[in-house]
C-alpha cells in the first residue's frame, strides 16, 4: 500500500506537525506513507485560487495514477472499520488523501474524487484534520493487520 497525505499549506502549529510526524513514523513499517505540502494560493479571487491549487494537485497526483480521497464536509461519514475495508480494497493503487486550503477544495477535484470523506459533521481546523486523518490512517493499517491498537 502507498498512501500520501496531501495538504495545502504548512502546519500552523508545532503540536500538529509533531503529532502527524508521530503517526508517519508509526505507519512507515506497514505502509509507504508520505506527506506532501502544496503551497496554498494567495489569490484574492477564491475560485481562481482553488483552480490554481487544483492544477498543482493534478500535476503532482494524476488521476490515472492515484486514487483520490478528498476531505469534505459533505463527504461520506465512515467508521474506522469501514475506512479500513475501503483502503484495503484500494490497496493496489497509490492513494492520496487531500485536505484542502482555507477555502476548501476545487469542485473539479471533488467531482473526480474516488471518495469524498468527512471526518465528522463538526468543523475542524486544518491542523486538527491533519492529526485526525493521520491517526485514522494508522488505525486502518492496524486493523488490516489485526493489531490490538484498534479495539472495540
Amino acid at each position: 500500500m502507498k498512501w500520501t497525505l496531501c495538504v495545502f499549506g504548512k502546519a500552523g502549529s508545532s503540536f500538529a506537525a509533531d503529532e502527524v510526524s508521530k503517526f508517519e513514523k508509526r505507519l512507515r513499517p506497514f505502509v509507504s506513507f508520505d506527506i506532501v505540502e502544496i503551497k496554498e494560493s494567495k489569490r484574492i479571487d477564491k475560485a481562481r485560487g482553488l483552480d490554481e491549487e487544483a492544477a498543482e494537485f493534478i500535476k503532482r497526483f494524476p488521476k490515472n495514477a492515484f486514487t483520490w480521497v478528498a476531505l469534505a464536509e459533505e463527504g461520506k461519514l465512515m467508521n474506522t472499520l469501514q475506512l479500513a475495508k475501503w483502503t484495503e480494497q484500494k490497496a493496489s493503487v497509490p492513494c492520496v488523501f487531500l485536505i484542502g486550503s482555507a477555502y476548501g477544495i476545487s469542485p473539479s477535484i471533488k467531482e473526480n474524487a474516488d471518495l469524498l470523506l468527512s471526518l465528522s459533521p463538526l468543523t475542524f481546523t486544518h491542523d486538527h484534520a491533519r492529526v485526525l486523518l493521520a491517526e485514522q490512517l494508522y488505525r486502518c493499517a492496524m486493523v488490516h493487520r489485526n493489531h490490538p491498537y484498534h479495539h472495540v
